[in-house]
């Protein structure tokens, strides 16, 4: 390429462009001129295939008709498709994270209609159960954890549990590992900077657990057999209550939350990955799109589970590396960079 930057098929796999799309990208910007027969006997496929892929990579601008050759399609530079993927992967980030809070909202709204209706009288697949008081939550998630049969689903964003607490889980989670059931959990990617907790969570994956990290996570959840969740009445603050509920419509748009956070979350033994194009991690791009969006910096360190000087410390190097001397200056030149 005449750009001189050098692309890599997995650079693109990494920004969300398939396999196939990715390899005919590669192909056209080897063989500059080349026509769809071309690239499909290069890449030994059909020509209708390679027609369909071009429909998609001209959709996601990622080609442009030749000014020179009217009719031939041409990929755009390497930087210019770098940046153009990572926009949209940021867009379908943030469609993700509003589809989040939508479902999260209707949740909630959900819970406190049940509440308020006096949930738990009449049809007994319409219950919410109220439990409070950490005796009575800790007893309601033995009686779960002992009646689950085939899975559970967890979103944990939590750190800094107490010695205490890991040792009242670990009989429950083993229980349930040994007796076969499917354990999928997610954690925040802070996990990492807790030695208690990330040792746990390490014997818990070998006990045959899955487990995945995020930046950020929307909620604490707990979802057994598919069938009945428990969440926090109110979601941030400890000690409030949770809500058990059984209501097929409520369970249908928790397992929909949970699938798709698992789907964007990483193994815990990838670590903190690194954007290949951007060099920034996904902890550094939340908290970028987090304080950009007017989060405050202890609201940020809560949101990821990391103390208010390690944000403050991550805010800094992302400075030097900018080469901005203030937050604003450093917003600007991260969107500039196509940072947010």
């Amino acid at each position: 390429m005449s750009t001189g930057t050098r692309v890599e098929v997995a650079t693109l796999l990494g920004l969300g462009l398939a396999e196939p799309l990715a390899r005919l990208w590669m192909a056209m910007t080897a063989m500059p001129g080349a026509g769809a027969t071309d690239l499909a006997e290069q890449l030994g496929i059909e020509e209708t295939e390679v027609r369909r892929y071009l429909d998609v990579l001209a959709d996601r601008a990622l080609v442009r008709v030749s000014q020179q050759t009217p009719g031939l399609l041409v990929p755009i530079t390497a930087e210019a498709a770098l940046a153009q993927l990572l926009r949209q992967q940021e867009q379908e980030l943030a469609e993700q994270q509003r589809r989040f809070q939508e479902k999260r909202d209707q949740i909630t709204r959900t819970v406190t209609a049940d509440l308020d209706a006096g949930g738990g009288v009449g049809d007994p697949a319409q219950r919410v159960e109220h439990v409070i008081g950490a005796d009575a939550i800790h007893s309601r998630f033995e009686q779960l954890a002992y009646s689950t049969t085939q899975s559970i689903d967890s979103l944990l964003p939590v750190t800094g549990l107490s010695e205490q607490s890991l040792a009242d889980a670990w009989p429950l989670d083993t229980e349930l590992l040994r007796r076969g059931v499917k354990v999928r959990t997610m954690y925040l990617e802070a996990v990492r900077n807790d030695l208690p907790l990330l040792t746990y969570v390490r014997n818990l994956q070998a006990a045959g657990a899955q487990i995945r990290t995020s930046p950020t996570l929307p909620q604490r959840l707990c979802i057994s057999d598919r069938r009945i969740a428990v969440v926090p009445l109110k979601p941030g603050i400890r000690g409030y209550g949770v809500a058990v509920i059984s209501a097929p419509g409520v369970i249908a748009s928790l397992l929909e939350l949970f699938e798709a956070v698992w789907h964007h979350a990483a193994p815990l033994d990838v670590g903190n990955p690194v954007d290949t194009a951007t060099g920034l991690s996904d902890t550094e791009r939340s908290l970028l799109t987090l304080l950009a969006g007017g989060t405050t910096d202890e609201t940020a360190a809560k949101k990821l589970g990391v103390s208010l000087r390690t944000v403050r410390r991550i805010m800094a190097d992302l400075m030097q590396r900018l080469e901005a001397s203030s937050r604003f200056e450093a917003g600007i030149k991260a969107a500039k960079k196509g940072w947010l």
